[in-house]
This record gives C-alpha cells, sequence and structure tokens, in this order.
C-alpha cells in the first residue's frame, strides 16, 4: 500500500467516524433551529434580479428557466472552479476535469470543449468578460460571492453580450449595517491549504465598507511533483445609502497560477482503464522531468519556461453601481468596470493517438534510420534513448515503466493583455400595468497581446506519471554518443505551428428594451429587443518558418555539433496584417407567465440570438484562407414551455425545450502540420430539465435536478457527410444529480448521486465516452453559533469517467487504437472547511 492510497484511507475512515458520531444526535428532538437551516423547497418565492426587467419578481412569477444558489447552496459545493460549481445547473453540461480553471461548460446541447461560450458570466449585472473568453480564469469562487443566478436560454441573449444561451450572474456580498467577519479555512489531502475572510462594517451613518478574499496553495489533484495552483484574490467595496438609492464602489484585484490537465494515456476503449505506470485517477505526464523546457532562440540562446508558472492570471478591477429612485415610477440603474487582464499560460498538450507508441517502433521510424545513415561514416551503429536530466543511456525499453512506451508532447505558450470597460446604463418606469426597461450597455476591450498559440517544439518522452524527457542518440560499437536526433528532448523548434502575434481592439454598443404586460391578476406577457454593434480592428504577424540557427552551419553547410534538432527555428514575421470589420446583429424574445394558484404557475418563451464573433478569433486567424468560417457571428433560436410548483413538501420546475444552433464552424485536424478543415453546421437539441426539492420527512429532503435531451449535429457534407445527424460530440443525452440529506439539530449529512449518459468523443460517433456515476458525501456540522465544520469527500469510489478523447486527434480519428489519450474526471479526494463567523 502506497502513502498517498493510506492517507486516501485514514481521511475516509474519520470522515465515516465523524458522519457517525454527528448523526447520533439525529433522535434528538427538532424544533424551530433545524427547520430554518433546511433547504428551501427551490427557493421559488426568491426574488431575483437576473433575466428580469422589473423590481420584486419571484422565480414563481419568472417566464425564464432560472436556477438559484445561497451562500449555503455555495459553501455545500464546495467548488474546484467556477466551472465545477456550474454543474448544479441543469442543461449545463460541464468538463471539469481541466483542473481549477480553463474548463468547459455546454449549455443545453452544445458540444463540449468549447469554454464558456455563449454563457454570459457577469458579476453584480456587468460582464466579467464582453465575449466570454476564458472566463473562469477571472471569474473565482470565495466567501465574498453572496449567492448566484443563473438563467438558460430565455433572456440571456437580451439583457448581456455573448451570453445567447444563458446568463449567469454571482452576486456579491455586501457590507450590512452591523459589524461582522467570517473567516474559512479549508484543508484537502492532496497538499491543499486555503484560507478565505470577509469583513464589512458600518464607517459612517451613511458609509459601509467590506474587504474579503483568499489565498491557497495546492500541489493538484493530480500530482505534479511541484505546486500547481498557487495565488489569491482580494475584494473592497464601499457602500453608500441614500434616502433614494444607493451607491456602491468596488476594486478587485486577482493574482494566481493554476495547472492544466491534459488527457492522458488509457486503454481498453469500451471499458475505460488505466496502463502501467500512469494511474487514471491522480497521475499526469506532467512533472518535474519536463518542469523546465528550454527553447532554442535564433541567436543559439535557450529560453527556458517554467511549467510552475502554469496558467499564470493577473486581474484588477474598479467599479461602482448607482441604483435611484427618480420618482415613484421611474427608477436609473447605472454600472460601470474597468479591468485589467493579464493571462500567460504555459501548458503541456498531447497530440494524436498514434503519437502513443512502442518505444522499439520509434527506433524503427524514417527519422532515426536516416539519422545511422547519416552517421554512419562516424562509427554510428544503433539508435538509443537517453534520459536528459542524468544522460543515462537505455538498453532494453521492451518493458519501459511496465508499458514499452514513448509519447510526444506539445507546449503551448500564449499571452493575452488586455484593458476592457463595460458600462450598462437603465431606466425602468414601472406602471399599474406596464414595467418598461430600456438602456445601454458599452464594452470597449483593448488588447496589447492576443493569445495566438506558440507551438515552439515537440518533447520525446516516456509514459509514466511525472515522465521525464528522452533524446534519440546514435552510438558506436562501444556505446559513444556520436549524434543525436534530439535537442535536450525537443525533436526539432521547426518547422512548428507558428511565432505569430497579434493585438487589437473591439468596441460594442447595444441598446435593449424589454416590456412586461400584466394582462390579468394571472398572466404577464413580456418582450424584448436588443440591437448590438460591434468593430472589430486586429493586426497580426505571421510566421518565419525554419530560420537557420546563428552557428548550427560550417562555411562549408556543415552541421557543427551533430545535433540534428537545433539547427532551424520558427520566427514572428515583422510583416503585420490589419483588418477591421463591423457587425451588426438584432435579438428578440417574448415569454409569459400564468399563476393557475398560488402555487403553480407555467410559463413559456421563444428566444432568437446571437453571439458576436470574437476579437480572439478574429486575430488568431486573420491570414487564414477561410477567415470568415472563424469569424462569422453565431445564431441560436430556443423554444420552451415550463411549469413550477411551489408547495408545503415539494417544489418542482419542469422545462420542455428546444435549441438550435446555427453556423457552427467544426474544426477537424487533417495532418500532422496543424492544417485544418472545416464544415459549418447546425445542431439542434430537443429536452426536458427539471429540479425538484421534496420534503420526504421531518428531517429527509431529496434533490433531484437533470436534464433528458436529444442534441443532433446536422449540415455535413463532402468528407463528412456522414457524420449527419450524429450526437452532437461530448454531449450527453442524460445527466441525472440526487442529494438525499440528512438534518440532526447541529447539521447534516448527504450524497450526492451524479450520473452522466453516454456521449461521443469524435462527431462520427466511433469512440464512444461511456457513462458513469459518481458519488459525493458531505457532513455539515454546527459547534455554536460561531463555529461551523463542513467535512466533503468527492468522488467516493474513484470512479474512472472521461470527460473527452482526444480533441487533437488526426481528422477526429480516435477509436481503434490499443492505446489512447483521453481525460479522466479527477479521482477521489477529502476535503475539510472550518467556518468562523464573529
Amino acid at each position: 500500500m502506497n502513502q498517498h492510497t493510506l492517507q486516501y484511507k485514514k481521511h475516509l475512515i474519520a470522515l465515516a467516524i465523524s458522519s457517525v458520531l454527528f448523526s447520533s444526535q439525529a433522535f434528538a428532538a427538532t424544533g424551530p433551529q433545524q427547520q430554518s437551516d433546511k433547504k428551501q423547497l427551490l427557493d421559488l418565492e426568491r426574488i431575483v434580479v437576473t433575466g428580469s426587467g422589473g423590481r420584486g419578481q419571484t422565480k414563481l412569477e419568472s417566464s425564464v428557466s432560472i436556477t438559484t444558489l445561497s451562500a449555503e447552496d455555495l459553501a455545500r459545493e464546495a467548488p474546484l472552479g467556477t466551472a465545477d460549481l456550474l454543474e448544479t445547473v441543469p442543461g449545463f453540461w460541464v468538463e471539469d476535469s481541466g483542473g481549477e480553471t480553463n474548463n468547459n461548460v455546454a449549455p443545453r446541447g452544445l458540444r463540449g470543449g468549447e469554454g464558456f461560450r455563449y454563457i454570459g458570466v457577469e458579476e453584480d449585472g456587468l460582464p466579467v468578460v464582453y465575449d466570454g473568453v476564458w472566463v473562469d480564469f477571472y471569474q473565482r469562487q470565495d466567501i465574498t460571492i453572496e449567492h448566484m443566478e443563473a438563467v438558460r436560454g430565455g433572456t440571456s441573449g437580451l439583457l448581456t453580450t455573448n451570453g445567447p444561451a444563458a446568463l449567469v450572474n454571482f452576486i456579491t456580498r455586501k457590507p450590512d449595517s452591523v459589524e461582522e467577519a467570517t473567516i474559512r479555512l479549508t484543508t484537502a489531502d492532496y497538499g491543499m491549504y486555503r484560507s478565505e475572510f470577509f469583513y464589512g462594517t458600518p464607517i459612517s451613518d451613511d458609509w459601509k465598507m467590506s474587504l474579503g478574499g483568499f489565498y491557497r496553495r495546492s500541489n493538484g489533484v493530480r500530482d505534479t511533483e511541484f505546486t500547481a495552483d498557487h495565488g489569491g484574490q482580494l475584494r473592497m467595496s464601499l457602500v453608500r445609502e441614500f434616502d433614494k438609492g444607493q451607491l456602491t464602489l468596488s476594486a478587485k484585484h486577482l493574482n494566481d497560477h493554476t495547472t492544466f490537465f491534459v488527457p492522458i494515456p488509457l486503454q481498453n476503449q469500451d471499458d475505460p482503464e488505466g496502463i502501467p505506470g500512469v494511474d487514471p485517477q491522480h497521475g499526469t505526464l506532467i512533472g518535474n522531468g519536463q518542469r523546465l523546457l528550454q527553447y532554442l532562440q535564433q541567436d543559439g540562446s535557450y529560453q527556458t519556461r517554467d511549467l510552475k508558472d502554469g496558467q499564470h492570471t493577473k486581474f484588477s478591477t474598479l467599479g461602482y453601481n448607482l441604483d435611484w429612485e427618480l420618482n415613484d415610477r421611474w427608477l436609473l440603474d447605472t454600472a460601470g468596470r474597468y479591468s485589467r487582464f493579464e493571462n500567460d499560460m504555459y501548458i503541456l498538450l498531447n497530440f494524436d493517438n498514434s503519437t502513443l507508441i512502442n518505444a522499439n517502433e520509434r527506433l524503427d521510424q524514417q527519422d532515426v534510420t536516416a539519422m545511422l545513415t547519416q552517421f554512419a561514416n562516424e562509427g554510428a551503429v544503433a539508435a538509443r534513448y537517453r534520459y536528459v536530466d542524468n544522460g543515462e543511456l537505455l538498453t532494453d525499453v521492451s518493458n519501459l515503466n511496465g508499458n514499452g512506451l514513448v509519447t510526444t508532447s506539445y507546449p503551448l505558450y500564449s499571452q493575452y493583455q488586455a484593458e476592457q470597460f463595460v458600462n450598462k446604463l437603465s431606466f425602468t418606469y414601472e406602471g399599474d400595468q406596464h414595467t418598461v426597461t430600456m438602456g445601454w450597455l458599452f464594452a470597449y476591450v483593448d488588447a496589447d497581446a492576443l493569445p495566438v498559440d506558440q507551438w515552439q517544439s515537440q518533447f520525446l518522452t516516456e509514459v509514466k506519471d511525472n515522465a521525464r524527457l528522452l533524446d534519440i542518440v546514435a552510438v558506436d560499437n562501444n556505446q559513444q554518443v556520436i549524434g543525436q536526433l534530439t535537442d535536450r528532448g525537443s525533436t526539432g523548434y521547426a518547422p512548428g505551428w507558428g511565432q505569430a502575434t497579434a493585438f487589437g481592439t473591439s468596441t460594442s454598443h447595444s441598446f435593449f428594451i424589454n416590456e412586461q404586460f400584466q394582462v390579468t391578476d394571472k398572466l404577464r406577457i413580456d418582450g424584448g429587443l436588443r440591437l448590438e454593434w460591434l468593430e472589430l480592428d486586429s493586426t497580426a504577424s505571421g510566421t518565419e518558418f525554419a530560420q537557420p540557427v546563428d552557428g548550427a552551419f560550417d562555411d562549408n553547410g556543415n552541421d557543427t555539433d551533430n545535433n540534428l534538432a537545433n539547427n532551424y527555428v520558427d520566427t514572428p514575421s515583422q510583416q503585420f496584417l490589419s483588418k477591421t470589420r463591423s457587425e451588426t446583429e438584432t435579438a428578440w424574445t417574448v415569454g409569459f407567465n400564468y399563476r393557475l394558484s398560488e402555487s403553480v404557475s407555467t410559463f413559456g418563451r421563444y428566444a432568437d440570438a446571437f453571439e458576436m464573433p470574437r476579437l480572439m478569433s478574429f486575430g488568431q486567424n486573420i491570414h487564414a484562407q477561410n477567415e470568415a468560417d472563424f469569424n462569422d457571428s453565431v445564431n441560436l433560436t430556443f423554444g420552451e414551455l415550463g411549469a413550477r410548483y411551489s408547495g408545503a413538501d415539494l417544489g418542482a420546475s419542469v422545462t420542455l425545450f428546444r435549441t438550435k444552433f446555427n453556423d457552427l464552424v467544426e474544426r477537424n485536424f487533417t495532418g500532422s502540420d496543424g492544417q485544418v478543415a472545416n464544415q459549418v453546421i447546425d445542431t439542434i437539441t430537443d429536452g426536458v430539465e427539471f429540479e425538484a426539492v421534496w420534503q420526504a420527512l421531518d428531517d429527509v429532503q431529496l434533490t433531484l435536478t437533470g436534464v433528458i435531451q436529444d442534441p443532433k449535429m446536422e449540415g455535413f457534407t463532402g468528407a463528412f457527410a456522414h457524420w449527419q445527424g450524429k450526437q452532437v460530440k461530448r454531449t450527453p443525452k442524460v445527466q441525472l444529480r440526487l442529494t438525499p440529506t440528512y438534518y440532526f439539530d447541529d447539521g447534516d449529512v448527504y450524497l450526492t448521486i451524479h450520473h452522466l449518459g453516454e456521449r461521443y468523443s469524435d462527431g462520427e460517433n466511433k469512440f464512444v465516452l461511456p457513462d458513469y456515476t459518481t458519488v459525493d458525501m458531505g457532513v455539515n456540522y454546527r459547534f455554536n453559533d460561531t463555529a461551523a465544520l463542513h467535512v466533503k469527500a468527492t468522488n467516493l469510489t474513484d470512479e474512472l469517467g472521461l470527460t473527452e478523447g482526444n480533441p487533437r486527434a488526426v481528422n477526429d480519428v480516435q477509436a481503434g487504437y490499443d492505446y489512447y489519450y483521453a481525460r479522466p474526471i479527477l479521482g477521489r479526494t477529502v476535503s475539510a472547511s472550518l467556518t468562523l463567523n464573529f
């Protein structure tokens, strides 16, 4: 039994003992305190601020599909990151296996692997990132978030930018009229230590202030051999109360590093399992052996990058929000935020499944035999592997690390630096029957550096947890190295995928109007329109491929060091291309809510929305011949019909929906040179979403959420015509989440059972990602009014479930390999949080 396994068992035993001890008080009489602490039945009487143009509207009265999470819900989830948290929203398919950041959330039938596309993520009603790119780098979870509201479809395309499919709004915690403080300390069994705090206090009769944030260090759920995640966030707000309104001034600064986990080698595609040397639940090829990679420069020097820096994000904001009652009928709401984004992304990726190759067979490939021929006159007789870190020659690799494999990693570096200013101004008229909201939303982004991917080299490694770099060398009869095919593990610095640079600006103006008409006491209808005008301006360089390195050749053109990999590099071109583009799009929606009784309502909606072209894509693909494929807007339509019930023992919401995404670009790699062939397609999804909370007994509550849907792709032609009608790749037809909770006087015990249906990693639907079920378990225990403990085990059974296969497969061909790349969910973890309120 290894030390890691022993730690797990100890934590699980402690968790089980805690559960028994805490549950032993369950037979005590229940009272008002217990009842008030129970989760409300879907909070259907909660007033919501997201997705509605008026005030005082509850979830039961809403005409949109909306899910809310209270501060208690957020604490119970204890999410690893923002994507992990959104797994609680029905209709969202979440791929959160990449770590804390850079994950994927897909709304209502959209394919996986798209980041947060089509989802508008807001904080206090303003977009965090105008075009939604990499938003989970910048929106982090801590106890300064008071609650969350998530709208699927409906008015999302009307009331925010680039959120046509969903709108998620994080509402921050504001200071109260009395001094208060919260401290939360968290640790986990993978070497994670985290502290969070919130402090709020009045500072005069009219002013209040708050301060809060987090700091954490973590070795990573997958063992990287170094501190994978480290950094934190600080937030401050000032609130001024007036007789007719409220002014909030806010500031936030984030400085954080996170590691990105990519697919790992597995075997048996029908029933995925690990291979010798690689732990599928907690292992990764990333480690100290690849931490400090060196990249050759044209002048012959080397640049070193540290994988510990990982995805380094700096994010600073200054904002304001003013709510003002102009008179009995008119309300003014204006808010603005300046943001400074900095993100240096340095990660290691795998490529095609064919790069998982038998080590002996790799030595028989053409480039190796050509090397031996070239150095034959100097005595070369055989090719060998050599560890880069200590120079050890390997003589027998037939069972290297128990699997006999080698592979190639592709480091990716990109840089994003931008300033953003967003401002929202709206006026609301509240009449006896009519509520009209009209306004203007402005967003300006000035990017000094757009994240054009730089694939600087390919590096050869063994296949094992924390793999080490390998060189392929030519040796003579005395096992002396005569020459080498690789350089410090690199198979060559050219030709690569480019060293381009890009920068640019985007300017967006949106004008919107939304009308709610109370036709009768029971029936309310609403409709709205948003017109957006966008201008993009981008400049980008190309790449000068295969430029000779200074000193690589002598005057006669001979290689000066018998190293075939360090002779050429790619460099950025000094020729730049600039382009501008203007786009105008219109979104509109109509909906209704009908109260059948005080506890039952029905609602329906149709929406036609859009996603604008993104500055990042416009800059990245400015030289592409098929540039329009990358930079066109995407249109989508939603139709939904739902019902809600709010009873004494049951709260439920059910929504039938149809979603159609138009003009999606399906990209498929066609060769190792990175050339792609694009198909512009549509996806159509019919489904049903549901949420229900049942108070089965005084002390037992059951929560069920989920979606059953049929996502299909249409519009394929030519070589990909046989993909027509296939299931949208990486998207499940079934998701179910059941949470039984047992309440006792001083806390609760709960399980969360999450089932994911079968998916396909490829568009042809040949590579099945099997269904899987995970189980989480947690205990909340209140010592007193001041202190509370939360212990949680995630993926209790250590389930091996796949969120994706190999997205970098040539021609999307992923099936049929004995060994293949796929990304499993994260393995079992146990965490404990102590929360102190003062």
